[in-house]
């Protein structure tokens, strides 16, 4: 089973070029809508073989777009910087992995896999909303966004 997610997952290097063309924020954010329904429906249909290796595979594609857009965007966002952020990047998200496994163990044990999906349903609007709230402002006209700044040259940070 666990070979099905991981086809999917490693669908990220033929899928990015149709995320470069969609835009890699706008492509982000609706990979973030999708997983809710994703996280919360794949522990649903566990008891049904046929229908959960359905599931595996787009779940696994959504999960390597998150995070392949996620860390595209990171690395982009400081030409100087890309070592540094890519780096503190990983300091936050391995630990914040390990964290999220030892803290949902609990919950896994007492009330199962669907009690952890339904979990991780809920948690992932805390990154989704920011996204999306991110495509929002940068559609809106610069001069509304922030005050005119120095023209920057060719080396400057992009962020």
């Amino acid at each position: 089973m666990i070979l099905l997610y991981g086809l999917g997952f490693a669908t990220s290097f033929i899928i990015g070029r149709w995320a470069d063309g969609l835009g890699k924020e706008r492509v982000l954010t609706a990979v973030l809508a999708e997983l809710v329904p994703a996280l919360a429906g794949v522990p649903l249909v566990t008891e049904w073989t046929a229908l959960l290796v359905i599931c595996l595979v787009p779940w696994g594609v959504l999960q390597s777009l998150a995070v392949t857009l996620l860390s595209t965007l990171l690395s982009e966002c400081s030409e100087r910087h890309r070592g540094t952020v890519l780096a503190f990047y990983s300091l936050v998200s391995n630990p914040t992995v390990a964290l999220g496994a030892a803290l949902l163990a609990p919950l896994f044990t007492s009330h199962g896999f669907t009690a952890v999906g339904w979990a991780c349903a809920a948690i992932t609007p805390l990154v989704f909303g920011p996204s999306a709230w991110m495509c929002v402002r940068d559609k809106r006209p610069r001069s509304a966004i922030s005050p005119p700044t120095r023209r920057r040259s060719k080396g400057d940070d992009t962020c």
